[in-house]
């Protein structure tokens, strides 16, 4: 996947601008259901550690480039040079062969611990055996959305993505009213954080009220796909008065489709809460924008090795840091991921 913005849903923000649909207030008698899930049943991040040491650290990024997935390895080299060691980045390039031969290279190796956001994590099992049977620790990211079983790994970091599914629908429901249309857009490959993402927006929205149409995926993960898909839902869909995109470029594709069919009254939710949604909502092509906490994922996991390492047991699953709804209003009060890692 491209993004330069990936495997995230984007569902903040409003804008007040000419190219988007008037807003409309949720009737006093919507639903208002609390947050409730298993992820806040869990701790947030590890212990920073208190003892510095020369250890080698790995990242196994799926797409150098991306935005997030980048902010999460700046974090994490950030965090492991304040703590002496040394880390490796290296680019899966969206290849899945390519990831499991980077993960072998690294177990031979012997490096102390490797942080592993994998493409396909079936593929990755028999390599992940290896590696953890050569004691090499490993923390992965969304393994399991549901329990402790994440395999071999020694812990894994959730993105708090039912959080962001609910931030975005009750933002949602807020902008166009409880009862009324929407519909969602998923990628064409069934990422499982992807999958998860709209499966939790589409519980959260029906919870506030709101009435799911149909479904349209992104063929290429970009905001080109993104007007292709927007197409498609518009023309399906003629009702709707909402989208909730899995992440931002879609949805502000989803907003270019909107305009050149001459479409208005619908809102356009992303999230992942990169610079391009930041761009899309000063714009006025993105109505609002769920920010996932990547710098706070890539300092977790430089962590989570290091108290790994040096005898620590770790939490099976610990998420990151909470996501934040950013609309044209609350921008300025949420530091971009840029101005994140630049204070850390």
């Amino acid at each position: 996947m491209k993004n330069k913005s990936i495997l995230v849903t984007t569902i903040a923000g409003v804008m007040l601008a000419a190219s988007l649909s008037p807003l409309v207030t949720a009737s006093a008698n919507a639903a208002k259901p609390k947050f409730v899930s298993t992820e806040t049943k869990r701790p947030v991040g590890y212990d920073e550690p208190t003892k510095k040491e020369k250890l080698n650290l790995a990242y196994l990024n799926p797409f150098g480039g991306n935005e997030f997935l980048d902010a999460m390895g700046t974090a994490m080299k950030k965090a492991t040079t304040k703590l002496g060691g040394k880390l490796t980045i290296l680019d899966g390039k969206g290849d899945v062969n390519l990831q499991v031969s980077q993960l072998q290279q690294l177990t031979a190796q012997k490096v102390d611990g490797i942080f592993v956001f994998a493409l396909d994590p079936n593929s990755m099992k028999p390599a992940l055996a290896e590696a953890a049977a050569a004691g090499i620790k490993l923390i992965s990211i969304d393994e399991n959305f549901k329990n402790n079983d994440i395999g071999v790994y020694d812990s894994q970091i959730l993105q708090r993505r039912d959080e962001a599914a609910y931030l975005g629908a009750k933002r949602m429901t807020k902008l166009i009213g409880s009862g009324s249309s929407y519909a969602t857009m998923d990628f064409a490959i069934a990422v499982p954080s992807i999958v998860y993402s709209i499966e939790q927006a589409k519980k959260w929205a029906d919870a506030f009220g709101l009435k799911w149409a149909g479904n349209a995926s992104n063929p290429s993960d970009d905001i080109a796909g993104g007007t292709t898909a927007g197409t498609q839902l518009l023309s399906n869909y003629p009702a709707i008065k909402g989208i909730i995109a899995y992440n931002d470029p879609s949805a502000i594709g989803a907003n270019s489709a909107g305009k050149a069919a001459n479409v208005s009254g619908v809102i356009y939710g992303g999230q992942n809460g990169g610079s391009d949604a930041r761009a899309g909502i000063k714009s006025g092509n993105l109505s609002y924008t769920i920010q996932l906490a990547a710098p706070s994922i890539g300092k977790f996991a430089a962590w989570g090795l290091y108290n790994a390492n040096q005898g620590k047991k770790l939490p099976k699953t610990v998420r990151a840091e909470a996501p934040v709804l950013v609309t044209a209003k609350k921008m300025k009060s949420v530091p971009s991921w840029a101005k994140e890692l630049k204070a850390k």
